[in-house]
């Protein structure tokens, strides 16, 4: 993987022992953990390296999250990945001996090792799954995963309510567009794709009927401008840099930062970035 430079490369171990393992397929890359799924994956894990990562819905659990996720897809199916949410499901962290997080775990032939504990950068966890690579190839623990492509790319029916929110949007009228999704993310608080409707609409609003009343106003009206011209890295390096000196507004800009890495989208390498710069902002 040329673009972590100066770390350990994923791809040295990936075509060793290429016949075994290549039948599993998940449904994704990182997928959230119940009971049933994480003894899906200890039986994975006599084939295949699986990373178990413990997060809490902090920053600095989402940036690892996202980090994660973009380090175990480039290494093209040498992991498989589960995370587990330590509020909702303490017993499982528990039962690897974990009890705060962010912490990621490897689990090899049915057996946790601990791995770290915190953010870390994506070298160091390149280099902490090169390692985890190491010690499963000398157990001979060297399958592959692939990712269901019916997984991957999910067809999903809009709600009557929510195709009318669409159909408010793409008929231009913005008002009953924002009214329509704060309506439904009322209904539906987990439903990332209607967050993400809402968080698109008010942009567009923003942009629509900009407020300049404060400097502070001036500083997100520029973020939202400099967003849609595609250079989303620059729009967050404007709201980081005020938020790093900026004590006072520091939720206001917050806020604004966790809006606009929704409109952009979680994956985005931008997005990523920036949401590792915010949590070492915080802590």
């Amino acid at each position: 993987m040329s673009n972590f430079s100066g770390a350990f490369d994923l791809s040295k171990l990936t075509n060793q022992n290429p016949a075994q393992g290549n039948g599993n397929v998940v449904s994704g890359w990182l997928i959230p953990a119940d009971e049933q799924v994480l003894r899906r994956y200890l039986q994975l894990s006599e084939s295949v390296p699986v990373l178990m990562l413990i997060v809490d819905g902090s920053e600095v659990s989402n940036a690892l999250s996202g980090l994660v996720e973009q380090v175990i897809t480039a290494a093209k199916g040498r992991f498989a990945g589960i995370q587990v949410d330590i509020r909702t499901s303490p017993q499982l962290a528990q039962a690897i001996g974990v009890t705060e997080a962010p912490a990621m775990a490897a689990i090899l032939a049915g057996a946790p090792t601990p791995l770290f504990k915190g953010l870390v950068t994506q070298e160091q966890l390149v280099q902490v799954l090169g390692q985890v690579l190491q010690m499963a190839a000398q157990s001979n623990l060297t399958g592959t995963v692939s990712v269901s492509e019916a997984a991957a790319e999910p067809v999903r029916k809009l709600t009557p309510e929510h195709q009318d929110a669409v159909d408010a949007v793409e008929r231009g009228d913005l008002v009953d567009a924002l009214a329509k999704f704060e309506k439904l993310v009322v209904e539906y608080p987990s439903d990332q794709e209607i967050k993400a409707g809402l968080a698109q609409v008010q942009l567009l609003h923003r942009l629509q009927n900009p407020v300049t009343e404060t400097e502070l106003d001036k500083l997100f009206a520029q973020a939202d401008q400099i967003l849609i011209t595609g250079e989303a890295d620059a729009a967050f390096d404007l709201l980081l840099t005020r938020f790093a000196t900026d004590f006072d507004l520091r939720d206001q800009i917050r806020q604004r930062l966790l809006d606009l890495f929704t409109v952009t989208g979680d994956s985005h390498e931008a997005v990523l970035a920036a949401r590792r710069k915010l949590a070492s902002l915080m802590f």
